[in-house]
Order: structure tokens, then C-alpha cells, then sequence
């Protein structure tokens, strides 16, 4: 490990004291390879939130142990002084800044910097004075993120600069954007560049708009989207479904643009899945970190969607097995090394980990929120369900964890009480507290018990306006809603996913969840739409009976209150051990193989509970209107 990371590792070397205590207001030990790092070398990290909180956590985690656990105590305050006076007097200090990191530059502006940027910074050298503010964002945006915003002249060069603005994978900071929409506006004064540049809502509205024109013209040679770059940028907004294909009633069309029309020809689908390959292939050999990973497995997702909504035949087919063979390898060992670091680190479009999904919500500042969570949605079953939203909604897509073992009273728990699984130890077998979770959390972020509702049970049967609570109480402003229809149809299909895909095709149709995100809108709500975990079609390898705690007939994980019992089945089955990371101290987990459920032999179920990434990584949506 070099660059940055190492610097800051730097400041952690062994033999380590007993307790550290580490002021760090610029947040970059939220850094999963730093945190993977630290814990491999032995070390506890405890993220210090408020005193009541990490006082039970020192003493339910420390107490009886060995005085050689080594604890690290990450504090976003300026001053340490603020931390219990007993623990602060004897532990060794540490201070990390992000400025001191990066010394030549503007510390006002290196400390906005996410952590990608900062990997970018660190591959290039510094020369010249760049300690101004003006200096450092234009040294910024020209050698980090490669926009040379003053060689636009032309709608190309304006769409360009645009669409790789938005496939940055950084965090921009508001005052760089500022500066750079400041700029173009003085020299490009015919295209709306302040919102192209600030909302990737409005610009893909303007994307879709305009590619409808372009097709409907028959494809204009004239156009910027014959630009090869301008092209190759456009073409992954389609595949990722940012953009919408236009229907078209034949195939004499530029074959350079297949991916942004349909007219329903499976030749069309197979092109679309190879080229999701390609790009999948590409991710996978640039040494994933979390973020890429939300992205394989959104691309994953759409590939299977399309391989159920064309039932392609077997030797097409076999192309998505071996590919799936390899992302599951690669998420496995991934898992192993960063799993562990992902439940402390935070993000501003989207929880890492779903239980951060209330401290998200409430970051985003809106005055009525709404989250629907449609359990068991994995990005398989929302590639499906984009296609027909898209039609009447804008969705910015995201990815969050969730908590392995992927079962609804772990992880959607944790949504619903913004904690990890360890705190709710008593009900860790249930769900029925998660309405006094879900409206404990929000009175503790200022919202009281009367202004928040929670129902679940909801997608069957028709639609009616006034049985949704979050309706029908007009001082509704924290609405929490629970979809299980896909949950239901996980654990009741008899033909696999091809069978659930055509149960939510006729679900769908139906227009239930439609329905409910447009009367949500129009009451006001900022609506997010999420899952608790996903769903894979698996093979029985024999079932598990002793000491297990089942939640469903084709589960991929069982559960023990005594470790032996778990290692005896372990040795039995096909399986893995857990490693229990935030769970509680007895709750030992044994998960099946990727592909595998412990059920009947050779019995194909749909199923939940491992740690595959069709079950891990779930989406994370706000939903607005077109």
C-alpha cells in the first residue's frame, strides 16, 4: 500500500500501545483498505458517536478481555479533550489531517476532497506553487479529473465535459463546482451549463429528450452524438440504465447505436450482453474497491434480467455462467480482505451499509421523506422493475451492504433501527420491533413518534390510497413502507428465477408500486426506494437439522448458539464459516457455497441468507419524477 494510505498508516506502528485515541475530523480512517489493514494487524477500532453509545460498547466489547487488546478510538473532534477524561489520560494521541497529507496544496480545499480523489492526487506530482485556493481546484480539475474546462467551444466539446463530470467516480466538492460552472458560463452562453453541471437529474433529462430527437430524425449525421467519445460515453449511460432505449419499429438503424433503441429482437439482447461483459470483465481487472463492486453488480444484475426476459438458449447462456463464476470469486475474496471495515464508513448519495440508510435520510435535509423497502430486491429483480419505472420516474441509482447473514430479521432490522445487529440482540430472530425501532431512531434525529409511521405487509392485492398510513395522516413527515411481494415470490416459486421473473412481470403490470411512488410525490415526499438483501437461484446440497434456527425451507445460511455445533455441520456440508462481524458474541453462522442452499439435493430454490454479491449488494434509489 502506498500514497496516501500509507502515510496515514505511518502513524500506527507496533508494537501498538494498549488504547489510541485518533482525532480525526477529515474522516480518513473511513477508508475500508485502512481500516482492513488495522484489523488485520490485530487492532479494535471504535468509532467514538456519542458517549452513552461507545461507553457500552468500550465496556461490553473490553471488559473481560485481556488486557493485550489493542483499541483504536476514532474521534471526528478537534479536540480530544472532549473524550472521557479516564480513557483520554491513558491512551497514546494520534492527529490526522488530510492537509498535512498534501502540504503544497490549499488545505480549505484538500480537506473536502473524497478518497478517490485523494487516490488521484497522490499519483501526481505537485510542481509550481498551487497553495491558493484558484491555483488548487484548477490543478484539480485539469491533472485529477482530467476535465480541461477551457478547451470547450462547441454542444460536443459542452456534452463531453458533462457526461464525464458525471461518470466521475468522485465526490465533487461544491466550491470546484462552483468554480467550474462559473468559468463556462462566461465563454459558453447558449446551453444551460449551470444545470448540466449541477443536477444529474436535469442532465439526463436532457439526454433522454434529445435522444428521442435524434432518433425520431433518423439518426442526423450532423449530430454531436456521432461523436466517437461523445458516443462511447452515451452507450454506458443505456447499459447502466441512466437512459431509457426509444422503441423503433425496425432494425435499419446505425448498428453502432443497437444499445439505445429496442424494437424486441434477441439478436439485440445478446449484443447487449456481451457488451455488459466487456465492461464487467474491465472492472474486475482494476482491482475493485467498494464502489466498483456496487457497479459489477448492477451491471450483473441487468445481464441476468435480460438472460430470464429473453430465455436465451444454453450455449448463449453459458457465456453469463462463467462470468458469474468469477465475479463470485473475486466478491468472496473481496469480502474476506473489507468486509469487516464497511459498517463504520458513511457516504453522502447512499448508505455504505444499510444500517447508515437513517443517518443518509436525515443528512439529505428534506422536510418529508419516504423509504420503501422491497425486501428481498436484488439488482436481478430491479433491472426488471427500472424498465418499467423509467417510464414514469427518474431513478439515480445507487448500492448499498447489506449484513451477512442476508436474512430479513438481520438486515432489514438494521434498516429499520439504524443499528448493527450486534445492539438488537434480543429480537436479532424477529421483526416485530421495527416499528418502535424505526420511530426511536428519528425521535433521536428530532422527528417525534407522532410525524413518523411504519406499515408493512403492503403489495399484494390492489392498490388503495387509504390504506397507506403515510397518506392518509397529513402530518406524515418520515414514512417507512415495507414491500414483501418479492420476498414472497423468493420463497414460493417452483421454477427458479425465470419463474419469479414472470410473477413480477404480472406484479408489475399491475401498476401497485407505481402507483404508491406517485401518490408519495405528489404528497411531498423525497422517496427512496432500497432492499434489506438480495436473492440467488441456488442447488440443494443436503439439509442441516441440529441446532439450527430456520426462517425459511430454502435458506443459504444456518444459525448456532454454540460454536461446535456449527463446526461439526460445517465439516458435513458445503459451507463456510462466518467470521460474525457486528454480530452478537453467540450467533454462529455457517452460509452455503455460492449456488448452493441447504435444502433437499439437487432441489433448485430461490433463495437468501449467504453472502453471494446477487444477495449482498442491494439498490439504493431516489425516485423522482420525470
Amino acid at each position: 500500500m502506498n500514497g496516501w494510505r500509507q502515510k496515514v498508516l505511518e502513524c500506527f506502528q507496533a508494537p501498538f500501545p494498549h488504547l489510541t485515541i485518533v482525532s480525526d475530523p477529515d474522516q480518513l480512517l473511513e477508508d475500508e483498505s485502512i481500516l482492513s489493514t488495522l484489523t488485520g494487524q490485530g487492532l479494535e477500532i471504535i468509532k467514538l458517536q456519542d458517549r452513552a453509545s461507545f461507553r457500552y460498547e468500550m465496556e461490553s466489547r473490553f471488559k473481560n478481555k485481556d488486557q493485550n487488546v489493542n483499541c483504536v478510538v476514532v474521534s471526528q473532534l478537534e479536540d480530544l479533550r472532549e473524550i472521557p477524561f479516564d480513557i483520554w489520560s491513558n491512551a497514546q494521541k494520534v492527529e490526522l489531517r488530510k492537509s498535512s497529507l498534501f502540504p503544497g496544496l490549499s488545505a480549505h480545499i484538500v480537506r473536502q476532497l473524497d478518497t478517490r480523489t485523494l487516490d488521484l492526487l497522490s499519483g501526481i506530482t505537485i510542481s509550481g506553487t498551487v497553495s491558493s485556493e484558484r491555483a488548487t481546484i484548477d490543478f484539480i480539475l485539469r491533472q485529477v479529473y482530467g476535465i480541461s474546462y477551457d478547451s470547450v467551444h462547441s454542444l460536443s466539446d459542452c456534452l463531453l465535459l458533462a457526461m464525464r463530470y458525471h461518470r466521475l467516480q468522485c465526490e465533487v466538492p461544491e466550491v470546484i463546482q462552483q468554480y467550474l460552472i462559473d468559468d463556462l458560463k462566461h465563454r459558453i452562453t447558449d446551453v444551460p451549463i449551470q444545470d448540466w453541471i449541477s443536477s444529474h437529474h436535469a442532465f439526463v433529462q436532457y439526454l433522454q429528450q434529445e435522444w428521442h430527437g435524434f432518433v425520431e430524425d433518423h439518426f442526423p449525421e450532423s449530430h454531436a452524438f456521432w461523436d466517437p467519445e461523445v458516443r462511447a460515453v452515451l452507450s454506458m449511460l443505456f447499459i447502466e440504465g441512466d437512459l431509457s432505449p426509444v422503441s423503433i419499429n425496425h432494425d435499419s438503424f446505425p448498428n453502432v447505436f443497437f444499445w439505445g433503441v429496442s424494437y424486441d429482437d434477441k439478436r439485440q439482447k445478446i449484443e447487449m450482453l456481451k457488451e455488459i461483459e466487456r465492461q464487467v470483465e474491465t472492472l474486475l481487472s482494476s482491482s475493485p474497491d467498494r464502489r466498483t463492486w456496487i457497479q459489477i453488480a448492477r451491471l450483473f444484475g441487468k445481464a441476468k434480467s435480460i438472460l430470464l426476459e429473453v430465455q436465451l438458449e444454453d450455449e448463449d447462456s453459458n457465456l453469463l455462467v462463467d462470468l458469474e463464476e468469477r465475479v463470485e470469486a473475486g466478491f468472496e475474496q473481496w469480502l474476506s480482505d473489507h468486509y469487516g471495515s464497511l459498517a463504520t464508513l458513511t457516504d453522502r448519495n447512499a448508505p455504505v451499509m444499510v444500517h447508515k440508510t437513517v443517518e443518509v435520510l436525515r443528512l439529505k435535509g428534506q422536510e418529508k421523506v419516504a423509504l420503501i423497502v422491497c425486501d428481498g430486491l436484488s439488482f436481478v429483480q430491479w433491472a426488471q422493475m427500472e424498465r418499467e419505472l423509467v417510464k414514469d420516474f427518474q431513478c439515480e441509482v445507487y448500492g448499498s451492504f447489506a449484513w451477512i447473514p442476508t436474512l430479513t430479521s438481520v438486515s432489514r432490522q438494521s434498516i429499520f433501527s439504524g443499528e448493527i445487529p450486534r445492539f438488537f440482540y434480543d429480537s436479532i430472530n424477529t421483526t416485530s420491533k421495527e416499528e418502535k425501532a424505526w420511530k426511536t431512531v428519528w425521535e433521536r434525529n428530532g422527528v417525534p413518534s407522532g410525524y413518523v409511521t411504519y406499515e408493512r405487509g403492503l403489495g399484494q392485492g390492489e392498490y388503495d390510497r387509504s390504506n397507506i398510513a403515510a397518506l392518509a395522516k397529513s402530518n406524515t413527515k418520515v414514512a417507512g413502507l415495507v414491500i414483501d411481494t418479492i420476498d414472497q415470490l423468493t420463497h414460493h416459486t417452483i421454477q427458479g428465477q425465470l419463474g419469479m421473473y414472470a410473477a413480477i412481470d404480472v406484479w408489475l403490470k399491475q401498476r401497485f408500486l407505481q402507483t404508491l411512488l406517485l401518490d408519495l410525490l405528489n404528497a411531498g415526499f423525497d422517496v427512496y426506494l432500497t432492499s434489506d438483501h438480495g436473492n440467488k437461484e441456488s442447488k440443494g446440497v443436503g439439509r442441516t437439522n441440529d441446532g439450527t434456527l430456520p426462517e425459511t425451507r430454502g435458506e443459504r445460511v444456518r444459525v448456532y448458539r454454540d460454536v461446535v455445533l456449527r463446526d461439526q455441520a460445517a465439516v458435513q456440508y458445503s459451507s463456510k464459516r462466518w467470521s460474525g462481524t457486528g454480530l452478537p458474541d453467540d450467533y454462529y453462522v455457517l452460509i452455503a457455497q455460492s449456488g448452493e442452499a441447504f435444502v433437499r439435493e439437487g432441489e433448485i430454490v430461490v433463495s437468501h441468507g449467504g453472502a453471494s454479491i446477487e444477495e449482498v449488494i442491494v439498490p439504493f434509489v431516489h425516485i423522482q419524477k420525470r
